[in-house]
């Protein structure tokens, strides 16, 4: 067990945010141009940040962590919906997954905010 420091997790956060953004490219025909390993490993790291943010924040922010895990999960459930059913633009599900996108990224900057202001650091695996 080592001590981790609420600024460390955040700088992990982006480090996260970066490399879902670098996995996220496509070419022109929609197709992921982004190594397999590269996906993986950025899906890994978001999800290690968000229980490690959520665990961190539960006494000093309880409702936005409840909001950012929850977020979260729903973009998750919206993005495995869209794969399956192949929505057309501007369907429900289209609509719904990017207004999660907007309330997870926001968040995102709040947990991020409030990682860089508490002064306190606990014990992390």
């Amino acid at each position: 067990m080592t001590n981790m420091k609420n600024k460390t997790l955040a700088i992990f956060g982006v480090g996260t945010y970066i490399l879902s953004v670098l996995s996220s490219a496509e070419n022109l025909g929609g197709s992921s141009v982004a190594p397999t390993a590269l996906i993986a490993v950025s899906g890994i790291a978001t999800l290690v940040f968000i229980i490690l943010a959520t665990t961190r924040l539960w006494k000093a922010a309880k409702g936005l962590t409840i909001i950012y895990a929850s977020s979260a999960l729903s973009l998750f459930i919206f993005t495995i919906l869209q794969v399956v059913t192949s929505s057309p633009n501007g369907s429900p599900v289209i609509i719904l997954m990017n207004m999660a996108k907007v309330v997870t990224f926001v968040s995102f900057i709040l947990v991020i905010v409030k990682l860089f202001r508490i002064k306190n650091t606990i014990q992390a695996i």
